[in-house]
């Protein structure tokens, strides 16, 4: 889907900004460890973001939302997926498969 197609695409913005106030809140309590671990992120901006979905939703830009998307997700991604990998190593009590 390309921009032009997401500012006409109603539904699809509704579930884009909703699944940003999720991501946006998931972020913000991560961030009791967050900023230490992952500095790269730019905690106020998706604490901000969050916030502006649910209060100013009726000033919310669909290019922002669209930029956000594309630039800035993959980017949280790749950070969760390896905060996520660290976290779920087999503990020392697991015994290897033997297949």
């Amino acid at each position: 889907m390309d921009f032009s197609s997401y500012e006409r695409d109603e539904k699809t913005q509704a579930a884009v900004e909703r699944k940003m106030q999720i991501l946006t809140e998931a972020v913000i309590r991560l961030e009791i460890e967050g900023p230490e671990a992952f500095p790269e992120i730019d905690w106020k901006a998706y604490r901000g973001m969050g916030n502006f979905l649910r209060h100013s939703y009726d000033r919310v830009s669909d290019e922002i939302v669209w930029n956000t998307v594309q630039d800035d997700l993959p980017i949280l991604k790749r950070i969760v997926e390896k905060a996520l990998s660290g976290s779920s190593a087999p503990s020392q009590n697991t015994k290897p498969d033997s297949g």
